[in-house]
């Protein structure tokens, strides 16, 4: 059991994440049911990623966790490179 209390979440990171939840969910959806372009995969994960690290760090500038921190990076970049290969021809 961890002791280290966590700061709670402000309203703002709980839409957030809510948000950024329900798009990678939706994105994740249209690959899996309706084009599966490599571009909605991506991007689905991406946005999940970035929520997942919005729920381990909240808009915190000090005192993050590493994991969510890299977590939102990279889920940045996939987000990024879904967009390069929307206009990508």
């Amino acid at each position: 059991m961890n002791s280290i209390r966590r700061t709670p979440m402000s309203n703002t990171a709980k839409l957030a994440l809510g948000l950024f939840v329900a798009f990678g969910a939706i994105r994740v959806i249209d690959f899996i049911f309706y084009g599966q372009q490599m571009r909605d995969l991506l991007a689905g994960t991406g946005l999940l990623l970035i929520a997942y690290g919005i729920y381990k760090n909240g808009f915190r500038s000090t005192d993050f966790h590493t994991a969510g921190r890299y977590a939102s990076i990279a889920g940045t970049v996939l987000v990024l490179a879904a967009i390069a290969m929307r206009f990508w021809r």
